[in-house]
């Protein structure tokens, strides 16, 4: 299963990440290796079980991806912590409201509305404030919506 991960189809690699998060948190052991291969994708693929498989006990792990070089590999880290809800993500979801790829910005910022924690509508407004492209900025608007209900 872990070397279908390495496969060139695309949905060879997608259809083992969904056995992996079938396969629950018995996966887990041999999923938390696979974050520091020298392939983006397997660091991705990897993460994307781990976020299906939602182990509360992969956040420090997952937390060390989110300074990854590859902007795929920081979003996927992102929507990782995002499935856990845990109070314990919301200041580095914070941080990636920084981030310099658009669609961790904008993970982040749902992330963070749907943790509930009402201390982060100043961190969601701050980022709105500085932030330039239309996508990320309906993102923050929605997350504050949904945060005042």
């Amino acid at each position: 299963m872990l070397d279908d991960l390495r496969n060139s189809d695309k949905i060879v690699r997608a259809k083992a990440t969904d056995r992996l998060i079938k396969t629950g948190t018995r996966a887990v052991p041999y999923l938390l290796p696979l974050l520091d291969d020298e392939d983006w994708v397997i660091r991705y693929r990897s993460l994307e079980a781990l976020s299906g498989i939602r182990d509360t006990g992969t956040i420090d792990a997952i937390i060390k991806k989110t300074d990854d070089p590859k902007d795929h590999v920081r979003y996927m880290a992102a929507k990782a912590l995002c499935a856990m809800n845990d109070e314990r993500v919301i200041n580095i979801l914070a941080k990636m409201l920084s981030d310099d790829h658009s669609y961790t910005r904008k993970i982040a910022a749902g992330g963070i509305a749907v943790s509930g924690d009402s201390s982060s509508e100043t961190l969601l407004q701050n980022a709105l404030v500085r932030e330039t492209e239309p996508d990320v900025r309906a993102c923050l608007e929605d997350a504050l919506c949904r945060m005042k209900k």
